[in-house]
């Protein structure tokens, strides 16, 4: 006896059905993947593109922010959000915060932020830190501020003739790109505007003027659930656009990120 080999038309519309339905969660898992990179993206992107833009956002002008915005464009950040990263600090709302964070075992760190909404910023930080138990804390003090002043070398200079140029600009702690042709002295923030005027007088081009904050004292995390707690809350942070910066006193930091 052969078996009838049509198909119900209601299994027929059920495997339809079916069908569509594999398909769309296909669709939600593919856009949902995409969707993920493009934050990563942007959160990786903006903050560079943001800094380099503070001091000056014609892409012209700025040598430095014209090589990011290409790179950012070959990463496939899009025009929009490159533009509007630019162009933040025209907003007069838009401004920097700090905050000072205190963790277990001894780790502390300083959050710089740029935001146009100051509140919200504090709150999102104020979540990770009661997940996490750390807490809000004043340790500035702890840390010393340091300047980066990065400048445009002349062509075909020597390397005597840089490091009498760098003693004519107050400082022995400097580093020289010779890709680039761009030297950056490192000085206290307090010494920041003697160096800018030497720096003139000698007809160097500021190129960047960025700070950064070194711990006075450093720290190694050894408790496993600190390590963690750590890990996931650095991790957290490198998720916030509004983040510009994290400076902390953790030794092992690398350690730690590499296996959070």
């Amino acid at each position: 006896m052969l078996l009838n080999s049509r198909i119900s038309p209601a299994i027929a519309t059920c495997c339809r059905a079916l069908a569509g339905h594999a398909h769309w969660q296909n669709v939600a898992k593919i856009k949902g993947a995409n969707d993920a990179k493009k934050s990563k993206l942007l959160t990786m992107w903006i903050p560079k593109l943001r800094t380099a833009a503070k001091l000056d956002s014609d892409v012209e002008r700025n040598k430095p922010l014209k090589k990011l915005v290409e790179q950012a464009k070959k990463e496939g950040v899009s025009q929009t959000a490159i533009k509007n990263a630019i162009t933040a600090w025209e907003n007069q709302d838009f401004k920097e915060h700090q905050y000072g964070i205190q963790g277990r075992e001894g780790f502390i760190a300083l959050i710089d932020c740029a935001t146009s909404s100051i509140k919200k910023t504090e709150n999102d930080i104020q979540t990770l830190l009661r997940r996490h138990n750390f807490k809000y804390a004043s340790v500035g003090f702890m840390f010393t501020k340091i300047k980066d002043i990065e400048c445009q070398l002349p062509e075909n200079i020597s390397e005597d003739e840089i490091e009498e140029l760098a003693l004519q600009c107050g400082t022995e702690e400097y580093h020289v790109d010779p890709e680039s042709n761009r030297i950056t002295f490192t000085i206290d923030a307090e010494d920041e505007k003697e160096l800018t005027n030497e720096v003139k007088e000698c007809k160097l081009d500021i190129l960047s003027n960025s700070g950064r904050y070194v711990p006075n004292e450093m720290t190694s995390i050894s408790d496993s659930e600190t390590k963690r707690r750590v890990g996931m809350f650095m991790k957290s942070l490198e998720g916030m656009s509004e983040v510009e910066d994290v400076h902390h006193n953790v030794e092992n930091m690398d350690e730690i990120m590499a296996a959070s």
